[in-house]
């Protein structure tokens, strides 16, 4: 009896782990790094009661990230507040440190965007976007987050677009086309 109760519980686990995150899941109450030291931010928490945008990308200050990724957030700040988002959080597997320096470098400061750290990998592997292609470990040395821009409303997830095509295809994870993505949930 204890053998089949052993199993079942290493059966759930597995089904558990196979469920892919998606459109309709609840953000994870996991905990992100905010500053340095860092405060922690449970990002179940600080998603709830309130709509936001939480942006994944491979690396802090790589180049398509700095140039293109983030630009087009703080760039659209006021069609996304007329959209009523309330905050956007950019978040890399970097330490608090490093997305502190970018955000400083990036002008946040008095934007709704926030700038977070996934030191340990936690979050993103919460919701099981791991970037772990062997080329691109080869540049940034260790697993990353795949890029991908979610809409949540008060911790649900109501859109998630995933980068599959490396950075020919931002579109979809670009503020545009995020804007596009909940406007398409209105009609």
């Amino acid at each position: 009896k204890t053998q089949n109760m052993k199993r079942s519980v290493v059966l759930l686990a597995e089904t558990a782990a196979a469920e892919a995150f998606t459109v309709g899941k609840t953000v994870p109450a996991v905990n992100m790094h905010f500053g340095f030291p860092p405060a922690l931010v449970n990002m179940q928490e600080r998603t709830a009661a309130k709509k936001t945008i939480i942006v994944g990308m491979p690396g802090a200050f790589t180049p398509t990230c700095h140039s293109v990724h983030v630009p087009s957030y703080l760039e659209n700040q006021d069609a996304l507040k007329e959209r009523g988002i309330d905050e956007v959080f950019v978040y890399c597997v970097n330490d608090g440190a490093v997305m502190t320096a970018w955000a400083k470098d990036q002008g946040t400061e008095g934007s709704m965007v926030t700038f977070l750290g996934d030191p340990k990998l936690e979050f993103t592997s919460a919701i099981d976007l791991v970037l772990d292609q062997p080329a691109v470990m080869d540049v940034l040395g260790n697993k990353r987050c795949k890029r991908f821009a979610m809409y949540v409303e008060d911790s649900v997830v109501k859109v998630l677009n995933v980068n599959a095509a490396g950075p020919d295809d931002l579109e979809p994870t670009l503020a545009p086309g995020m804007m596009k993505s909940i406007d398409a949930l209105q009609k």
